[in-house]
């Protein structure tokens, strides 16, 4: 079977340490073409992977190249999809899919009209603990045993172990005029989603969408969407907030996000029940292959037990690798699709505007 030729659009770190190791390691692709606003980057990149094709401009790679598929691994979506769907090239987007509903359905029109697949980066969601620990939470839902879920994320910066464990590359030939272009295009973008709002709740938002959108999307594919949100505060440096969030009857769900320590994380999505908790434990999500854990905790007669499972050390990013190839073949759509990605939008939206509300 003929690989998939893919043209990789930004090669930052997740690039670097994921989405271009995993995309040369399988059969189903071939990296065709290579694009970063940094030459160095570019040439660099491109040696390490053997790509001869480079390009700084992403445009200029769709109209040129003769590609599959494109990654889009920058952070801004919307203007890349358009001209990617228009030439009929199936779409792998990392998270977040944009900055509002709004752009989310200028993306959709341009998918929909070009018939293409089109997934969300959202390796947690292919995640085998995740997989394992969603069985746990269907069983204690269809018992209704489910009072609380607790959704929690200490954020971490982490620069002390990619230093040490990969070789990532930055180089400084970006030009100042681009940057800040960039940055003023998602300002921009941050006010058309909140309007005019203080500045630490567009950074919240902004935290929210660039790694909080992973705790959405697995918290809505454990136990779908609210009803509504009661409730969110956010500190005043923008760095933390909470949220609570009504699930129907008893039941409430703490959501709670910081950008906290240096070089560690502190990750989890739990349901406690009156008979039972069941708990999924992610790690830092750039260490290859560490398990997300499974906790159980229940009751063995009058004593207290505890069980913790590792369900498997298979990579999440490779898994999900595996299903846009097969959605790109079979023509599916992805589990993790641009409507599941308006869905987290629109609800990451709601939390914070219920913070000026």
């Amino acid at each position: 079977m003929k690989p998939i030729r893919v043209g990789v659009i930004g090669l930052g770190m997740v690039a670097q340490i994921m989405h271009l190791h995993y995309l040369q390691d399988l059969d189903d692709f071939e990296i065709a073409a290579i694009c970063d606003v940094s030459r160095k980057t570019l040439d660099y990149v491109g040696c390490c992977f053997g790509v001869s094709a480079r390009y700084t401009d992403a445009a200029e790679m769709i109209r040129r190249e003769k590609l599959d598929a494109v990654f889009i691994l920058t952070f801004l979506h919307s203007d890349i999809t358009k001209e990617a769907a228009q030439a009929g090239m199936h779409i792998f987007c990392e998270k977040p899919v944009a900055f509002s509903v709004k752009e989310c359905d200028e993306m959709i029109r341009a998918v929909d009209r070009s018939g293409i697949v089109f997934m969300v980066g959202y390796m947690k969601r292919f995640d085998d603990g995740y997989l394992s620990g969603l069985e746990h939470f269907k069983a204690m839902k269809k018992s209704g045993d489910v009072r609380m879920i607790h959704v929690h994320d200490a954020c971490f910066r982490n620069d002390l172990a990619l230093k040490t464990m990969y070789q990532i590359r930055t180089f400084d030939d970006i030009s100042k005029k681009l940057m800040v272009e960039t940055e003023n295009m998602i300002q921009k973008r941050l006010t058309e989603a909140l309007g005019s709002a203080p500045k630490f709740v567009k950074q919240a938002y902004r935290m929210l969408l660039e790694t909080g959108s992973h705790d959405i999307t697995v918290l809505r594919g454990a136990f779908g969407d609210p009803e509504k949100i009661l409730h969110t505060e956010i500190w005043p440096e923008g760095n933390w907030f909470s949220s609570t969030l009504d699930y129907g009857g008893n039941v409430r769900c703490l959501f709670d996000i910081a950008r906290t320590a240096r070089n560690w994380g502190d990750e989890h999505i739990t349901a406690y029940g009156m008979t039972r908790t069941a708990s999924v434990v992610f790690p830092i999500p750039f260490h290859r292959n560490a398990p997300t854990i499974v906790k159980l905790t229940g009751m063995d007669g009058d004593a207290t037990a505890e069980q913790v499972i590792i369900p498997s050390y298979a990579e999440s990013f490779r898994n999900e690798l595996k299903h846009f190839a097969d959605c790109v073949r079979k023509k599916k759509t992805p589990l993790t699709s641009i409507a599941e990605g308006r869905k987290d939008t629109e609800l990451m939206t709601k939390i914070i505007k219920k913070h000026k509300a």
